[in-house]
Formats: C-alpha cells, sequence, structure tokens
C-alpha cells in the first residue's frame, strides 16, 4: 500500500530490515522471481509514464524506478489499484503526473543502499495487517474492502519472502541480515554504527 494520507505510520506487519549493495538487490528480485508467488510493480511510475508491471528478474533490477517495488500475492485479493498523481510542472513540457500502485494487501519491497560513502541504509519488506487495513478503510475508499483479501495467504508469502532474504545474509548487525556486497562494503567504508535507518562511519551526535 502507497500513497496518501501522508501522516500514516510505519507501523505495517510483519517487516525485515536488511542491509544490501549492488548485486545484492539483483539477488533479491531474482528470489522474488523464483518463489512463483508474486507479479510485481514499480511503486510509482517515472513522470508522464504508466505504471510497469515487471515480467523478469533483469528488468525490475535494472527499471530506473525497480528499488521501489509493490508485490501481489497472486490469488490474495483484486488486482492493484493505479491510482494518478497530478504533478505541479516547473518548467513548459514537463510531465504533469504519475501513477502509483495500491492495495491494502500488497507487500512493498524497497532497497536502501549507500547513502554517500559514509552510510548503509536498510532495505525492507512490509505489508499491512488486515487489522490495520481495517482501521484506515474508510480514509481510503478507492482501495475497496480489505475483508477482500486473503489476509493468511499474504502473511505466508511474505514470510517466505523474508525467509529466503534471511538465508542469503552471510552476518547480522543487531536484528538485521546483512548479505554478501552489503558485508564487504560495511568492512570497506568501516561501518560500524547502527542508528537511524542504517549503519554509519561516525557515530550519533544525538
Amino acid at each position: 500500500m502507497t500513497g496518501d494520507p501522508a501522516d500514516w505510520d510505519n507501523q505495517l506487519v510483519p517487516n525485515l530490515d536488511f542491509y544490501a549493495a549492488d548485486a545484492d538487490w539483483s539477488a533479491v528480485v531474482e528470489a522474488v522471481f523464483e518463489l512463483g508467488l508474486f507479479r510485481v510493480f514499480e511503486s510509482d511510475s517515472e513522470p508522464g509514464c504508466e505504471l510497469r508491471e515487471f515480467r523478469a528478474a533483469a528488468e525490475a533490477a535494472a527499471a530506473p524506478r525497480g528499488r521501489h517495488l509493490e508485490l501481489f500475492v497472486v490469488g490474495s485479493g483484486p488486482e492493484p489499484t493505479v491510482s494518478r498523481i497530478d504533478l505541479l510542472a516547473e518548467a513548459p513540457g514537463d510531465p504533469t503526473f504519475r501513477y502509483c500502485c495500491e492495495g491494502w494487501g500488497l507487500v512493498q519491497l524497497h532497497y536502501g543502499g549507500p547513502f554517500g560513502a559514509r552510510e548503509l541504509r536498510w532495505s525492507h519488506t512490509n505489508h499491512n495487517s488486515e487489522k490495520r487495513a481495517a482501521a484506515w478503510a474508510a480514509t481510503v475508499p478507492r482501495l475497496g474492502d480489505p475483508a477482500a483479501w486473503d489476509w493468511p495467504a499474504v502473511s505466508r508469502a511474505s514470510g517466505r519472502l523474508n525467509r529466503v532474504i534471511r538465508r542469503m545474509a552471510v552476518s547480522r548487525i543487531g536484528a538485521h541480515p546483512v548479505l554478501p556486497h552489503a558485508g564487504r562494503l560495511i568492512a570497506a567504508a568501516g561501518l560500524r554504527h547502527e542508528y537511524g535507518t542504517g549503519v554509519h562511519a561516525t557515530a550519533s551526535h544525538g
């Protein structure tokens, strides 16, 4: 689920925050397709373009918007909702719209990756719980009735993906799995202080 309202909290269940870098992301996306449980969409389209559904891992991993994905568990509920978002053009000829992919039972898969040379941000998976979706249903009527989703199927598929990602890890930082390329980056850059949404080269000043 993406889109407004802007003040939605981040308490989606279940989630997995993990460290990935470079080819780790391609490996994660490949795992998504190998599971055979999901249809894969970009979370947001490029401005002025239709929303894309990806048919292959290489296509998704290489796409400009392929680092923020929405996974639809096949057979779990209604087709994802494609919502248009109007944009304010800064210059004549600029795109004036984009699309986002929404649905109560969609699973988010987002890439954090390196942020400059001194931070590696979490990548993560996440999705709504049935209880949370029901609480917000009246606020976002365009997404329909959360009861139309097979929540156990969503949870099973999400859990399987999380287990695959955990098995790919070579180490952990706190509760967060570290994938191979991320591990090498963390060692090479001397990233050892975990706070905020990632691991840093310097300690927090807060």
